[in-house]
């Protein structure tokens, strides 16, 4: 569960990590106020879960109350990776002399949190993983033990910092890796991690995802506005909260254009590999899970035909413990009731396999019992459309 960036920064704020003065805001005038509070220029920041704000005008400066005014207006209107912007946080603008990256996650192999950091901060860790491999640090932690001060000083050290700045950041370091294990995150990251012309270290960006499966310890952070203001509203992030309420396992947005349903993970991981070595593109991951029934393949049909991109649907289900003909009458209840013009593939077999064909049949699906036979249709049908 992703929190907004103003969520996560008022986490840091309360745990020791400093962050700019700042306000949130909902429309233009609240900005002209807050920029006014604030006294001199200001960054705008669309508060949306999808990344790369900056490259799609998320993200603006301004050198007063007329400008941040202008600029909250064009980012208010606009629409970020199919998300509306409903709020901007408005925040003092920092003079930075270096930017850094720093960040706690899980290391899946090794099951264990591991810390990354590097003094090339401002871009995607990724890219400087390709680019300057070198520069980063990475530190395994030991879940009983923690984040030594000793180790942070020296993670410091080996990005570059003297000892009077090594002192600073290993301190941002350990309340940051505190944050990790108090809120049971998958990841909690700051880039970038500002080094201000103070000498001062500020979280200029703030990024903080919860372990779905410890919502329940953290209900005050995750509704500090409410559950209807800050869930999202459409795009692949409204997907996947649709997914998270009808209790399907998982939901993952890819770039494709074959929408793929699974009643399990190794099927529908398979299925990813098998698209793609077709030549199609995948456009999700919808895995069920074991226990299914025919309003939740219907729920799961109507997420992934709401994805703009999908050309066709692959639905392939091997049924143990599920049974086909009630996957089939959820198929055939998506279909009466949104008459969609989507091509939907199926492929089944399993308990009652006899009589979900039936009903697929009578609902105009010859479905498959042939993975590479379903696959290689769906491929084909994607390429037509």
């Amino acid at each position: 569960m992703r929190m907004f960036e103003f969520q996560a920064k008022r986490v840091f704020r309360e745990e020791g990590i400093p962050v700019p003065k700042g306000e949130l805001a909902t429309n233009a005038v609240e900005v002209e106020q807050i920029a006014r509070e604030l006294g001199g220029p200001v960054a705008l920041k669309a508060q949306v879960l999808v990344g790369g704000r900056g490259l799609t005008g998320g993200v603006k400066f301004a050198d007063n109350v007329e400008e941040a005014r202008m600029a909250a207006e064009r980012i208010l209107s606009s629409k970020m990776k199919g998300e509306n912007v409903r709020r901007v946080l408005v925040e003092e603008k920092m003079e930075i002399k270096n930017e850094l990256y720093v960040g706690v996650t899980i290391d899946q192999e090794a099951r264990a949190p591991i810390v990354v950091a590097t003094s090339e901060g401002g871009v995607e860790i990724e890219l400087v993983s390709e680019k300057s491999p070198e520069k980063i640090v990475k530190r395994k932690i030991d879940v009983f033990k923690g984040l030594s001060e000793h180790e942070a000083r020296s993670i410091a050290k080996n990005i570059g910092l003297d000892h009077r700045k090594a002192l600073s950041f290993s301190s941002v370091l350990r309340n940051l890796y505190g944050i990790f294990e108090k809120y049971d995150a998958e990841l909690v990251e700051i880039n970038p991690l500002a080094l201000t012309v103070n000498d001062k270290f500020v979280a200029v960006d703030a990024k903080l995802n919860l372990d779905d499966r410890a919502a329940f310890r953290h209900k005050d952070l995750i509704c500090c506005l409410g559950e209807e203001s800050i869930k999202p509203t459409e795009g692949p992030n409204f997907r996947e909260y649709l997914a998270k309420e009808a209790d399907i396992s998982s939901y993952v947005e890819l770039d494709g254009n074959i929408g793929i349903i699974s009643d399990g993970a190794g099927t529908g991981m398979l299925a990813l590999d098998l698209v793609e070595q077709y030549g199609g593109r995948p456009a999700d991951f919808c895995e069920l899970g074991g226990f299914m029934d025919a309003d939740m393949m219907r729920s799961a049909l109507n997420i992934v035909s709401s994805n703009p991109n999908v050309k066709v649907i692959l639905i392939t289900l091997i049924g143990g413990l599920t049974r086909m003909d009630e996957m089939a009458e959820g198929i055939a209840k998506f279909i009466e009731e949104k008459k969609t013009t989507i091509p939907i593939v199926v492929r089944l077999t399993g308990t009652s396999e006899e009589e979900g064909r039936r009903i697929l049949k009578n609902t105009g699906i010859n479905s498959f019992d042939d993975m590479y036979d379903s696959i290689g249709k769906a491929v084909k049908l994607a390429g037509e459309n």
